[in-house]
């Protein structure tokens, strides 16, 4: 086999590993749109109805209810996905590699080392410039990616349809939810305090971690 040959081969199993991994997250966040449904319907419903049928059990409500926008928020992250694609073809693939995958992994190495550079530079969070971009900086990459891709949908040619647009920004919804509370710190009143802080805890390294396997999956 010539290096030609194997780098060929080599290109075709990324590909397809990338695609499933895309297609398994499709599968998924319809998987988890449907049980955030039905976990609507359980919330309308009086909770004595129900209790204990399936060994479905009331107090869980609150975590069914979070795992099922976890699942449902893939179908949004893959919205993401496609609009970081859209960005990157109007860009050379060095600018792409620093935004999306460098810059976003050094925003994450620093808010690990928060305390230790705080002390090295005398730089304070929250409101000095440096920890504001940490801060902030994957998570205005991802709003710009998902209004790409919204933009995009809107208005595909020429005319503007905002049935399309609205109809994929209700798609967006569970992610565009987890996001304001994982990043936002958004209060949502049915989530239980211990289980806001650890997921608030992992927010804004779970957006770094969405955005490089999305650079590393993305359309060339």
């Amino acid at each position: 086999m010539t290096l030609r040959s194997a780098a060929r081969s080599l290109r075709a199993r990324k590909r397809a590993f990338d695609d499933s991994v895309k297609a398994g997250a499709w599968w998924v966040g319809w998987f988890g749109m449907g049980l955030l449904a039905l976990n609507g319907l359980l919330w309308l419903i009086p909770h004595s109805a129900w209790d204990g049928v399936l060994g479905l059990r009331a107090e869980r409500l609150p975590v069914y209810t979070m795992v099922a926008m976890l699942l449902a928020s893939l179908v949004g992250w893959l919205y993401v996905n496609k609009g970081e694609d859209r960005i990157k073809k109007r860009l050379g693939r060095h600018v792409n590699l620093a935004l999306f995958v460098v810059l976003p992994l050094a925003c994450m190495a620093a808010g690990l080392l928060q305390e230790w550079l705080t002390r090295q530079t005398g730089w304070q969070s929250p409101g000095h410039p440096f920890w504001l971009f940490v801060h902030w900086y994957p998570s205005l990459l991802v709003i710009t990616c998902a209004a790409v891709f919204l933009a995009w949908k809107s208005r595909p040619r020429k005319h503007v349809y905002l049935d399309r647009g609205l109809g994929y920004t209700l798609l967006f919804l569970p992610y565009g939810l987890l996001f304001a509370f994982l990043v936002l710190r958004v209060r949502l009143d049915f989530v239980g305090d211990s289980m806001q802080e650890t997921m608030a805890a992992m927010g804004r390294y779970a957006l770094v971690i969405q955005l490089v396997i999305a650079y590393f999956i993305g359309g060339d």
